[in-house]
């Protein structure tokens, strides 16, 4: 898979610097919290939301990317078949060599699973067919207690559409929780400060109205991403790409040409959300927009069958 060994590199490096970045914050929170220049708040509010992204990127470094690009020039196992795998909740279980790969995966890439009934293995990483992010698992003597039979169950495109968008929501969810936290401590860090005249102070309170705007901005688009889809309507498109990019987020993007179904050839470029939507078009030359495409519009695009969705931009 070509593409996997820049984006795995691409992926550490930002998740290297990540790590890093919220350490020294960690650091300077500590510093502040001895020194107590700038009262409570400060190192509380740095301590609080950096130290858990600190872990979080540093574990993905050194558990999750750094050992799978160890692996990435060997070739995957295609595991097919799946008729004793068995879920509990969001973790399925596989059988492989006498032991089980138990994999956690969210409703959607569990519903592309239980309708292909096939993933691709390399050690404990696993890809599922068109998805390029590599996922870890982990091998144990026995499945997970209170698995059921992981049936055979077709996935139609408006229910693949539906259990994406609510798992968008649920991010959606996450995200104004984090910005309503957020919002308390700019409130707590202007009102604790000790020197009241400090250009801070009135900062902190925009910083607060900001996020408690975001706050509700984002819960209402959570709210509404969780409603059911109708059946959608795909327009195939064949596409003339070139090659795809790999940005400093790990995106991938791809831009080639193409032609509408009213005659007119036009600039298509895809990215920005879903990596395995552009390495698909890359690899494929085969484009499914949500609807009809207009020149000069964004929209919808995705792979029928599977758990890939993202933007697509036309342009002349």
């Amino acid at each position: 898979m070509p593409v996997l060994v820049p984006l795995l590199d691409r992926l550490t490096v930002t998740a290297g610097t990540t790590a890093f970045a919220s350490s020294l914050l960690v650091v300077l929170g500590v510093v502040l919290a001895v020194t107590g220049r700038y009262g409570v708040a400060v190192p509380a509010f740095l301590l609080t939301f950096m130290t858990p992204v600190s872990l979080y990127f540093g574990y993905l470094v050194l558990a999750g990317f750094s050992p799978m690009r160890k692996l990435a020039a060997k070739p995957f196992r295609l595991v097919s078949g799946l008729d004793d795998a068995v879920v509990a909740g969001s973790r399925v279980s596989v059988p492989l060599d006498g032991r089980w790969l138990v994999v956690r995966l969210p409703a959607p890439l569990r519903a592309q699973l239980a309708a292909q009934r096939r993933l691709w293995v390399l050690g404990p990483f696993f890809l599922l067919p068109g998805i390029i992010g590599p996922r870890r698992g982990k091998f144990r003597d026995a499945p997970v207690k209170g698995s059921k039979p992981l049936a055979a169950e077709p996935v139609t495109p408006g229910r693949m559409l539906t259990l994406q968008r609510r798992l968008l929501s649920s991010y959606y969810l996450l995200g104004a929780g984090v910005t309503l936290v957020a919002a308390g401590f700019s409130i707590w860090v202007a009102v604790d400060l000790p020197d009241r005249r400090s250009l801070l102070v009135p900062e902190l309170q925009v910083l607060a109205a900001l996020c408690l705007l975001a706050t509700i901005g984002l819960a209402i688009t959570a709210l509404v991403m969780a409603r059911p889809s109708p059946e959608p309507r795909w327009t195939e498109l064949a596409v003339i790409s070139g090659p795809a990019s790999v940005n400093l987020f790990g995106m991938v993007t791809v831009k080639g040409r193409t032609v509408l179904p009213d005659g007119r050839e036009v600039t298509v470029r895809a990215g920005g959300s879903d990596p395995s939507l552009a390495a698909g078009i890359a690899a494929t030359g085969r484009l499914w927009v949500l609807g009809m495409p207009v020149a000069g519009k964004a929209a919808k695009a995705g792979v029928p069958g599977h758990a890939v969705f993202g933007p697509v931009k036309f342009s002349s």
